[in-house]
């Protein structure tokens, strides 16, 4: 009887324990979650005020000197399988900058535009890494060696302020350039833009 006892405390003082670790952890998990906000971890990208009109311009602009820099201005389409420059009725709808809290998120232009091949990859890319450099970008995810095999994309990533981002990538067949613009809380970013449309 007495060892039953002993073993039932023992079992006892065990799961009090555990009761114990557990909302200790609960606790720090809390506070992680209550300060992360004002950390690194937060997703919501700073902002500009700029109009849908302002954010259209400067995106179109920035996606033909991205193009100028690859030395191949014709040739390119849209992901939508349209031609660049994009035709005036054609509509770029902004996407929120922070998904995860899409509806207090600012609101961004994107786009990936598909281009010819290039010959010599990696002064393709390092072209493309120079200018992002010139326009201030922190560059990141740069791939492509003389292993690599031949059809594989040699890569370049640039982040600037306000979301902006450049993700670029050549190859022998093709050339990808995925630009996110600038984030904007304008309230005009909640809707579509195009060349002739506010």
């Amino acid at each position: 009887m007495e060892i039953k006892v002993q073993q039932l405390s023992k079992v006892l003082l065990i799961a009090v324990l555990l009761s114990l670790l557990a909302g200790i952890s609960g606790c720090a998990e809390r506070n992680e979650t209550m300060t992360a906000p004002d950390g690194p971890a937060t997703n919501q990208a700073s902002s500009t005020d700029k109009t849908s009109r302002e954010s259209y311009d400067e995106f179109v602009a920035q996606m033909d000197e991205i193009l100028a820099v690859t030395g191949a201005q014709a040739g390119w389409t849209t992901e939508f399988s349209e031609p660049w420059p994009l035709e005036p009725g054609n509509v770029l709808t902004p996407e929120p900058c922070d998904v995860e809290n899409w509806r207090t998120s600012p609101y961004q232009l994107s786009l990936q535009v598909l281009g010819p091949g290039a010959e010599d990859l990696q002064a393709d890319r390092d072209a493309m890494i120079r200018y992002m450099e010139d326009q201030g970008l922190e560059v990141s995810g740069v791939f492509g060696d003389s292993s690599y095999p031949e059809r594989v994309a040699w890569n370049a990533f640039g982040r600037g302020e306000n979301g902006l981002t450049i993700d670029y990538g050549t190859s022998k067949d093709r050339r990808s350039v995925i630009l996110q613009g600038e984030c904007s809380s304008h309230p005009s970013m909640q809707n579509g833009v195009s060349r002739d449309a506010p």
